[in-house]
């Protein structure tokens, strides 16, 4: 509070004569005044200055503002020019003198208690409520002052002593505004900052989520008593700090700014008038986002069926897709993937030459909540006419007589004496190939391994545009059974059986399946059959080429047409299930190394080739024999010098010994200018080569 006081200054003025009453005599005239040469101070005022201070507090001539009239009736809004002599040190009323240029007045302030401060909640119960403040020693007592409103009128509740008081007869969830005055005698001090003071409300309970989506879950709750706001805090399921979400007043919150497909715990307090009120933590509930909308990434029409392909996102645990011929309805679920399978997928029962719209949905369930998050349409049409058979006759040599007058059997004296016309196998699919609906006219030939009753033949679409595959043949008749398709392009090299599964290599991965998804196949008699599961894939050091299968352990080395590169043996655990690998020998293996096999006494046939034709750089084509010296406890198994080489024509890749004869593919068929290509699994008597 502040108010102006006004000082009255004698001024000395000109008397001027004055005529005489009733003698008819007039006063002669007043000579004129000079002009002032100056101006002069006529009057100052205190203004704008507190009428009271606090106790203790420091008092200047700063502190007062005067203003100053002069006789041209100018103004100046200054200081004094003289120190104030003020003691602030005692209470009560205290006047001074205050000058400016010799010009004075009084004036008079009072010295009043100083401001209360530290006034909080000190402890609440759902049944009283305590409060504290800071002592201040020039306090003799302190007045309580409340209102059920905040902006309401306070009314004094008590004055005491102390400096704690205890509330008694609150009301649940009723808010009581306090603050606190100091008083000595008659003069009191300023008001304190206002206060809520509220019992403790109850622990929340019924959390639940009512809207999941990819970054944001809306949270609901039963109101709890005693509360007038709640703060809500989350954390990840796998992490353990809790983040503040926000706080609000009322029984329901939208949490954002999470990730999608992610699990989250979360609590939420109740606080009563002021957040560190809070009442007990409430139990965390698991929710969980909408996992992240799929993308299609590839479909295509084939033989009455289409194929999709989509990204995997976070989160899904299955995949439904759509299908309808309309753009915009008529959707019906036509197939369930599972979230460990690869996200490719085959939808038969359409009809040939028409139009089809494909939407991927992902789908997770977390406590008892479906989410899910759904693509945008795609469209495909399928062919007009029915694909062809996997060929199964030989692509360039249908008879004896004819293989006897191909370039291999001619130029190469080596394979010639050696070769097993009659033992050898017609590589399918080199015309053409079904691969899922859709033809395929350039696989590349790869490896072969023996697995059970069947031989393997991997191979990949030299265009990249159907899927890689494995041919299926009968070990015993030497027939094309059906195919295999891999759930991917990829250029798949070596392939291998432990027994349980069928290893293939894929880039810098090695991929695995069980031995099941083979007869499977067989037994369907359909003329292809879909691998979308892997047992698991392991992540391998280098693009590996080739793999085999020798004394429990999986062997896998990267081709190189110029440096030597080891090939580095694994042994494997959880054979049964998803088998995994531990790293424990090598062999340093010769450059251009294509395919490796063992025969029973522990020797090593080793397949190297390079090139399509002799005149080219690196070119070779040959088997190599070596004696390695199998102790396993070391890590590096010695190799031992080369023992035999056998000349073979151009393009030998993967090598598999089964029984006493050791067999050969190439991927020549599939390079037409290759000066000698070999359309067969070409048998050797093992004896012979090694």
């Amino acid at each position: 509070m502040k108010r102006r006081i006004v000082a009255l200054i004698l001024v000395l003025g000109i008397v001027f004569g004055m005529g005489i009453e009733g003698t008819g005599v007039r006063a002669a005239e007043p000579e004129p005044t000079p002009p002032s040469q100056e101006k002069t101070i006529t009057s100052i005022e205190v203004v704008d200055t507190d009428v009271e201070i606090p106790y203790k507090s420091v008092f200047t001539k700063n502190n007062v503002a005067i203003k100053v009239t002069y006789s041209d009736k100018s103004e100046l809004i200054t200081h004094p020019d003289q120190e104030i002599k003020l003691d602030t040190t005692k209470l009560g009323d205290q006047t001074f003198e205050v000058s400016y240029q010799g010009v004075k007045t009084e004036y008079t302030i009072r010295v009043v208690p100083r401001q209360v401060t530290g006034l909080k909640l000190k402890e609440a119960t759902k049944k009283k409520a305590i409060i504290e403040w800071s002592s201040l020693t020039e306090a003799k007592e302190y007045e309580i002052y409340t209102s059920t409103k905040e902006t309401g009128s306070f009314t004094l509740l008590k004055s005491t002593t102390k400096t704690t008081y205890e509330f008694t007869d609150l009301e649940a969830g009723k808010l009581l505004y306090v603050k606190i005055r100091a008083v000595s005698g008659e003069y009191a001090g300023a008001d304190s900052a206002t206060i809520v003071v509220a019992l403790q409300p109850d622990q929340v309970t019924g959390i639940k989520a009512v809207q999941n989506v990819k970054t944001k879950i809306t949270l609901t709750w039963d109101k709890t008593a005693g509360a007038t706001g709640y703060q809500i805090y989350y954390r990840l399921a796998t992490g353990k700090d809790s983040v503040l979400a926000g706080t609000t007043e009322q029984n329901t919150f939208q949490v954002t700014g999470l990730s999608s497909g992610k699990n989250y715990y979360f609590t939420v307090i109740a606080y009563a008038g002021d957040t560190t009120n809070a009442g007990e933590l409430s139990d965390e509930v698991l929710y969980g986002t909408a996992p992240s909308i799929p993308q299609i990434t590839k479909i295509k029409g084939g033989d009455k069926r289409l194929k999709v392909k989509w990204s995997k996102g976070t989160g899904a645990d299955y995949f439904n897709i759509y299908v309808s011929t309309k753009a915009s309805s008529g959707f019906k679920v036509m197939a369930k993937v599972a979230s460990d399978e690869v996200k490719i997928r085959g939808i038969d029962g359409l009809k040939k030459k028409k139009k089809y719209y494909v939407k991927v949905e992902a789908v997770r369930t977390v406590s008892g909540i479906t989410m899910s998050s759904v693509s945008t349409v795609s469209n495909t049409t399928t062919a007009s006419a029915a694909v062809k058979a996997t060929s199964v006759v030989a692509k360039f040599f249908t008879t004896l007589k004819s293989f006897r007058k191909s370039a291999a059997y001619k130029k190469y004296k080596a394979f010639k004496n050696r070769v097993l016309y009659s033992k050898s196998y017609v590589i399918p699919g080199l015309k053409v190939t079904n691969v899922a609906g859709f033809n395929a006219t350039r696989m590349v030939p790869q490896s072969v391994t023996f697995a059970g009753n069947y031989l393997l033949i991997s191979a990949y679409d030299y265009s990249k545009k159907q899927e890689s595959v494995i041919y299926i043949m009968d070990k015993k008749t030497r027939k094309y059974l059906t195919t295999l398709v891999l759930p991917h392009t990829g250029h798949v090299g070596g392939i291998t059986f432990d027994g349980e599964n069928v290893w293939v290599t894929y880039g810098k991965n090695l991929q695995n399946f069980k031995f099941s998804h083979i007869q499977a196949a067989v037994t369907s008699g359909k003329p292809y059959y879909e691998l979308y599961r892997f047992s698991s894939v392991i992540p391998m050091p280098e693009t590996m080429s080739y793999v085999t299968y020798y004394k429990d352990r999986i062997w896998a080395a990267a081709y190189s047409e110029t440096s030597k590169k080891y090939m580095y043996g694994y042994t494997i655990s959880n054979k049964s299930g998803a088998p995994a690998l531990t790293y424990t020998n090598r062999i340093l293996m010769p450059n251009r190394t294509q395919g490796v096999a063992f025969t029973s006494s522990g020797k090593m046939i080793v397949s190297r080739s390079c090139q399509t034709k002799k005149g080219r750089r690196g070119f070779m084509s040959q088997l190599d024999t070596y004696n390695p010296t199998w102790d396993l406890t070391k890590k590096t198994i010695k190799k031992n010098s080369r023992k035999k080489t056998v000349k073979m024509p151009p393009m030998n890749e993967g090598i598999a010994i089964s029984g006493s004869y050791t067999y050969v593919i190439y991927e020549s068929p599939a390079f037409g200018e290759c000066q000698a290509p070999l359309d067969r699994v070409t048998a050797f008597k093992t004896s012979k080569i090694s």
